[in-house]
């Protein structure tokens, strides 16, 4: 009887033990899943919509048809560079004092706030959430610019705020109008003007684009000496680069309505042009937008292993006007569609696909490429579940991340 009364203590701690192990493995396997849910983490990308070229790359020269603005000295402009100007049309003061120079600077920004202010008064009476709507745009606009560093846009997005966010101030009570500020800045306006009167000017002779000699001396080199030039001919004059000079000019007048890249490229290059005449060039970094151009001629030499390209473009602006010896993108064939990584790119079963995520589940969805890169793969905007491209606009596309698997958790 004693014998059975002392084993019972035994019985109590193996089952504590066995209690314990269970318990223990249990939260284990909890503390396993928990981790693998922490830290298996699945980076997403949003579709968007997305334009893609396939180009190639050509170095060549900028030429224009322009006329020499003669003049010297302390210069202050009064037209900017790009801008269309008639023959008469005042181009430059020619200061005596560096004075006079700050009194310009202050007239300009005068002129510009006056003109902000007319017209903020002068447009108003539209619906209060359209006046709200339009000023939180054009905030987000001018922060844009500000982040992507355009700074030629900038001047613009930031007129459009003012001027947004005055009419909501008229419009609102804040402000009943602005009469008697610009009383006093057109006052302070004649009182400046009245100093700079007097100066002697530069005038254009011509009609066209003025671009002043401190932004760019265009190369205005002969179109039928170039035209007549050979692949290795053109390569030399290009290797050479802009001969001209801007001393003693004010600037230049561009006079054509259209301009033309001369070019050398490979022949391999050249085979790509084969039937292409309409093209969109640009020039990273200087002219960002690409611009509609026709390709004029393709000359090839097979003994150089060269080929000259002639392409004209009807679209001039500043950036246009600063540009010379040039490596530029030609873009051949433009493609719109919704824009994916290539890190999202899986094969499953033989079709193309990437995953997208969709509440806390994984899907695969085909895909059908119009275009693709080394770094980015376009597809249709007219996906549907079911097709041969299922991807759609705003889609949470999987970019990384292990085990992918149609219909599982996430």
């Amino acid at each position: 009887m004693e014998t059975g009364h002392k084993a019972v203590p035994w019985v109590r701690k193996i089952f504590f033990v066995l209690i314990t192990l269970l318990f223990l493995l249990a939260l284990g396997y909890v503390g396993v899943q928990l981790f693998a849910i922490v830290h298996h983490t699945y980076k997403t990308e949003t579709a968007i919509a997305y334009t893609m070229s396939d180009s190639i790359t050509l170095s060549g020269m900028a030429v224009f048809e322009a006329v020499d603005v003669p003049g010297s000295g302390n210069l202050g402009y009064i037209v900017q560079d790009g801008e269309r100007v008639s023959s008469g049309t005042i181009l430059a003061e020619q200061y005596t004092d560096d004075s006079q120079g700050v009194l310009r600077e202050q007239l300009d920004r005068l002129d510009r706030t006056i003109s902000l202010l007319t017209k903020s008064q002068n447009s108003t009476g539209s619906d209060l959430s359209v006046l709200t709507s339009q000023t939180r745009s054009a905030l987000y606009n001018l922060l844009d610019q500000i982040n992507t560093a355009s700074y030629s846009g900038i001047a613009s997005a930031e007129e459009d705020f003012l001027l947004a966010q005055n009419r909501l101030q008229i419009s609102t009570g804040q402000v009943e109008n602005f009469d008697s500020v610009l009383a006093s800045l057109r006052s302070e306006r004649e009182s400046i003007s009245s100093q700079l009167s007097g100066l002697q000017t530069i005038t254009a002779s011509t009609n066209g684009y003025f671009i002043s000699s401190a932004a760019a001396s265009p190369i205005t080199m002969d179109e039928t000496t170039l035209d007549e030039m050979s692949p290795t001919d053109l390569q030399t004059t290009i290797n050479v680069g802009n001969p001209s000079t801007s001393d003693g000019l004010a600037g230049h007048i561009i006079t054509g309505f259209s301009w033309r890249f001369y070019a050398v490229c490979t022949l391999e290059q050249a085979q790509r042009l084969d039937g292409i005449t309409k093209v969109n060039i640009s020039v990273p970094g200087k002219e960002n937008e690409p611009l509609s151009a026709t390709v004029l001629s393709v000359t090839t030499d097979e003994e150089s292993g060269l080929a000259k390209v002639v392409i004209e473009c009807r679209s001039i602006n500043a950036d246009v006007l600063r540009l010379g010896v040039e490596d530029a993108q030609i873009d051949l064939t433009t493609y719109q569609g919704i824009r994916i990584d290539r890190s999202a790119l899986h094969i499953v079963d033989g079709a193309k696909g990437v995953y997208v995520k969709y509440g806390d589940l994984q899907r695969f969805r085909k895909i059908t490429i119009l275009y693709e890169d080394d770094n980015y793969i376009l597809v249709p905007d007219d996906g549907k579940i079911g097709t041969d491209n299922e991807v759609r606009l705003y889609d949470e596309i999987i970019v990384d991340g292990s085990n992918l698997q149609d219909g599982k958790l996430l």
